[in-house]
């Protein structure tokens, strides 16, 4: 089935209505291999019942016995349309053998003139046709007559000068040029594919790797979880598919698109050629260039690249090993040294000691520069090239699972968690098992076994444990247990090394020679017993490699910072990390998890601008390692900062960038996915916020732990807010009320719902709870000065009163409210909610004019965040505060305070440019203004508003 190329079926159907009509077409269908030149046509053949239709292949250099394509089209009419053959009835030796089939150029005449009836031929892999053959069809299609003669080609490079002059002449041509599907073609592909599975993410992803290239996609959506982290990592493109794909080629062609997929996809010209070793092999990439299976940039240096990385994966798997080995082997010496130890280990057979060790030198220089990713694929390497039962070998696998922890592949580590398995138990064991835990996202498994790990190793090298009570810090920390994050955090902090001694290190904590320690022997003693009660075995007391992550004390004391925050309050632990620069240039790639702990507190602690400053420095430096441990939270609180801040299309780019990040943590994208429903239910797209909400929904669903309630909590209360739902609002967040006494996780994330809670709380007629649940954070630590929760105590107070009909002291309060929300901590939204709040108690108490302020102000504020269901609530409450009055309701209670200057100068007869150049304004903000009047007040015309601001005295003064 052939999804999309929807103005080249009608090109093709245009050139079937033509031929009908009695005029002969010619229709090009060009594109690279896989493009879907042959699926296009016949899905259009396919649909043609009143032609006859003929089809034909060419193949690439044909055998002498070969028959031309044209005599296999006419074969193809002897045996399908026998009374039509231009020699009558077939014989039985015809239908078996083309060759006894008349051909040439007046057989296809006289088969064309059998019938009145339309035909349709077409010929496929034309670039590989006759030169007679195609001149035969061409001189047919300029005879006319309804005919419709299609041309699949991949290109036009092989044919002569007649065919394309013929070709050229013939009226009408229809050229049709494939090339990979658009974007919303992709994506429709993908929809019709996965249906339900289909979320924006993952059809970008699948785009993303195929390009578009349709044969490509459906090879990933053969397997659609190879787009999502933790998936197989390459398409099920079938080796018969590039086999085909590669037909016609010429074999140093072939040769080179090999060379170039072992090169990992690019190559410059040179490097190719001595892989090759050919002294240049230019002349075998034109054809490839033609075909479109690799680009070329002609720069001083050529280099050349393989167009799709799915086709590039499916070609090196293809390759036989030998073939893959030898040229592996050739590329050592054509490129530098770090890509050739890899090409060293991709063409290693059996163990190879000598190997292992220089990978484990690899591993130490990559460490020391803060290549955690890299460090970790070098240590598996050494591991797979090492004896399977040398303890030592387990403890280069323990290192790698370490690092991919600390560098935030989780996906990786999951696959590589079933080799950790199989191994001696060890606390090292212990510590593995524990982070691949973590990446599956069983967090209380996790904390178990890194429990016993660390206790395990109170004898150990003082970094390993500390790199251990870190990972524990971490994971309390994540499960909202403030207290126990601070406790190990602070231990971690004790015994942890200089900054200086991170890296690999030798059996008693000296840094590891340069020699071929894998080729050490173990330490004696049972290396494979476990450990007795308060002891350690022997081989795991030395364990003969020690990986120590960089920025290790850095980490545990923002660990220290955050756990103390989840107990006392967000000041605590923002004191913690005073001395941490405010400079951007101060802050080294080390402190970027302290630079997201802070700018998580600061966002607690109602600092919004301070906290985007903070996390935006650390989303700036996202790839960096250090930035890594705590995934992908700089962005989901960033995102939160946006939203509160009122940018809401920031934060949506934010959420975006972030779900497309493979590199996160598992529990980090429920929370994107909840921000992104609450984005989307603050803007009225009520289905696409009940999408996202279900996708963070099945995401949280496997994971053991908590943490993401808090967050589709929080979704489900602000889709139901956005529907003015106050019981739905309550029945979303009294969970989280409920646990304030318990679950110190509310220390941190309450501020950005407690005003939502309180305000439908007491719309519901149960406002003692809210008043409750404040009392209960208010009475611990410093939350009673947090601003935002001074906001939601001075709302709930209001709006107590406002229910009680104590309008002035309601007044008062929102007053107050509105007052705390100062410059660097402001929230439109709830400011907006505020100013309905003051409009409805002003106009109840009859100050119409002070009303109609705020509601104009709850209306801009709205209007500017794209709140629709907000500023159709606030629409509302105007119009129950002050009906409209008979039939010509007065200017003042319908428009905004924009919208009444927009008038009024209208009033004044100002074009639209000079409304503009008045308020300062683009032309297309007045014409959006001057919509909303129009519809306001039912108009149709400026002349109608003219006249209406006029009688209502608008229309007098001065310009």
């Amino acid at each position: 089935m052939c999804t999309g190329r929807l103005s080249e079926s009608r090109a093709l159907r245009a050139a079937a209505d033509s031929a009908r009509a009695g005029t002969a077409t010619v229709v090009l269908v060009q594109g690279p291999p896989g493009i879907g030149k042959t699926t296009l046509v016949r899905q259009f053949l396919a649909g043609l019942s009143d032609f006859t239709v003929l089809d034909s292949t060419a193949t690439p250099l044909p055998a002498a016995s070969d028959v031309d394509c044209l005599s296999r089209l006419l074969h193809r009419a002897a045996v399908r349309v026998p009374d039509r053959s231009p020699a009558g009835g077939p014989s039985a030796r015809a239908a078996k053998n083309p060759a006894a089939v008349p051909s040439g150029p007046r057989a296809l005449r006289e088969l064309l003139e059998t019938s009145a009836a339309p035909w349709a031929l077409f010929v496929d892999d034309a670039q590989w046709a006759d030169s007679p053959s195609l001149k035969a069809l061409l001189e047919a299609a300029r005879e006319g007559g309804p005919l419709c003669l299609v041309l699949a080609a991949r290109h036009s490079h092989g044919w002569d000068e007649e065919v394309l002059h013929a070709l050229h002449t013939v009226a009408p041509l229809t050229h049709i040029a494939l090339a990979e599907l658009p974007e919303a073609e992709a994506a429709a592909l993908v929809a019709t594919a996965l249906g339900d599975l289909a979320d924006d993410v993952l059809t970008r992803r699948l785009v993303q790797r195929s390009g578009g290239h349709p044969l490509y996609l459906r090879s990933l959506l053969d397997g659609h979880g190879t787009a999502r982290p933790g998936g197989p990592g390459r398409a099920a493109l079938p080796a018969s598919v590039v086999r085909r794909q590669l037909t016609g080629v010429p074999s140093e062609g072939v040769a080179a698109l090999e060379a170039l997929a072992v090169l990992g996809g690019s190559a410059t010209v040179p490097v190719l050629s001595t892989v090759l070793g050919a002294p240049d092999c230019t002349s075998a990439l034109d054809p490839l260039v033609h075909e479109e299976f690799i680009t070329r940039t002609d720069a001083q240096v050529p280099t050349v690249a393989i167009r799709h990385g799915v086709f590039r994966d499916a070609l090196y798997d293809t390759l036989p090993a030998v073939r893959r080995r030898v040229l592996h082997v050739a590329a050592v010496d054509a490129v530098d040294e770090r890509q050739g130890l890899a090409h060293r280990v991709a063409a290693a057979e059996t163990v190879d000691v000598r190997l292992a060790a220089d990978l484990l030198e690899t591993a130490t220089r990559e460490l020391a520069e803060g290549g955690l990713l890299h460090a970790a694929r070098t240590l598996l390497s050494a591991a797979s090239l090492s004896h399977a039962d040398d303890h030592r070998t387990d403890h280069l696998l323990y290192g790698a699972v370490r690092l991919l922890f600390w560098a935030g592949a989780d996906a990786e580590l999951t696959r590589h968690g079933h080799a950790v398995v199989t191994r001696r138990p060890c606390p090292w064991r212990d510590e593995a098992l524990g982070l691949a835990e973590f990446a599956a996202g069983r967090l209380t498994s996790a904390r178990r076994l890194l429990d016993q790990a660390q206790e395990s190793l109170r004898e150990a090298h003082p970094g390993q444990r500390a790199v251990v009570l870190t990972e524990l810090a971490l994971v309390h920390a994540i499960l909202g247990q403030g207290e126990a994050a601070r406790h190990h955090a602070d231990q971690a902090l004790r015994p942890a090394p200089p900054a200086g001694e991170a890296g690999l290190h030798g059996p008693v904590g000296r840094r590891r020679e340069t020699g071929p320690a894998v080729a050490r022997p173990a330490p004696s003693g049972p290396a494979d017993a476990g450990p007795p009660s308060g002891a350690v075995p022997d081989a795991c007391a030395r364990a003969p490699y020690v990986v120590v992550p960089p920025g290790l004390r850095q980490a545990a004391r923002a660990l220290a910072a955050y756990g103390t925050a989840l107990w006392h309050g967000p000041g605590a632990g923002l004191d913690l990390l005073a001395g941490l620069p405010e400079d951007a240039d101060r802050i080294g790639e080390e402190d970027l998890p302290a630079l997201t702990v802070r700018g998580i507190l600061r966002l607690a602690d109602a600092q919004l601008s301070s906290a985007t400053t903070d996390l935006t420095m650390v989303t700036a430096r996202r790839r960096s390692a250090a930035a890594r441990l705590l995934g992908t939270s700089a962005s989901v609180h960033l995102a939160m900062c946006h939203l509160l801040g009122g940018d809401w299309n920031r934060a949506a780019r934010e959420v975006g960038t972030a779900l497309d990040d493979e590199q996160g943590r598992c529990f980090d994208a429920p929370a994107l996915w909840s921000l992104r429903s609450v984005l989307d239910a603050f803007r009225g797209n009520g289905r696409a916020a009940e999408t996202s909400l279900r996708q963070a929904r099945d995401l949280a669903g496997p994971l053991d732990f908590g943490g993401p309630q808090y967050h589709t909590a929080m979704a489900r209360a602000m889709r139901a807010r956005a529907r003015g739902d106050h019981r739905g609002v309550v029945d979303a967040l009294q969970m989280l009320a409920e646990r304030s006494a318990h679950s110190e996780r509310v220390r941190i994330v309450s501020m950005s719902w407690l005003p939502f809670l309180a305000e439908s709380l007491v719309s519901c007629g149960l406002a003692d709870l809210a008043r409750a649940a404040m009392e209960e954070l208010k009475s611990t630590g410093d939350d009673a000065s947090n601003p935002h929760l001074r906001v939601a105590g001075a709302w709930l107070e209001g709006r107590t009163a406002e229910a009680a009909g104590a309008h002035e002291d309601a007044l008062g309060r929102y007053t107050e409210a509105v007052g705390l929300l100062g410059p660097g901590r402001d929230i439109p939204l709830i400011r907006g909610l505020l100013e309905i709040a003051r409009g409805r108690v002003s106009a109840a108490i009859g100050r119409a004019g002070s009303a109609t302020a705020h509601f104009d102000s709850a209306e801009d504020l709205f209007t500017r965040l794209g709140a629709r269901p907000f500023l159709e609530e606030c629409r509302a409450e105007r119009r129950a505060c002050a009906p409209e009055r008979g039939d010509t309701p007065d200017l003042d209670h319908l428009l905004t305070g924009r919208e009444r200057e927009v008038a009024r100068l209208v009033g004044l007869g100002c074009t639209n440019r000079e409304i503009a150049d008045e308020l300062t304004l683009s032309v297309k903000t007045i014409e959006y203004h001057l919509r909303s009047v129009f519809v306001k007040l039912g108009m149709r015309s400026r002349r109608e508003l003219r006249r209406r601001v006029q009688e209502a005295g608008g229309g007098d003064g001065h310009r």
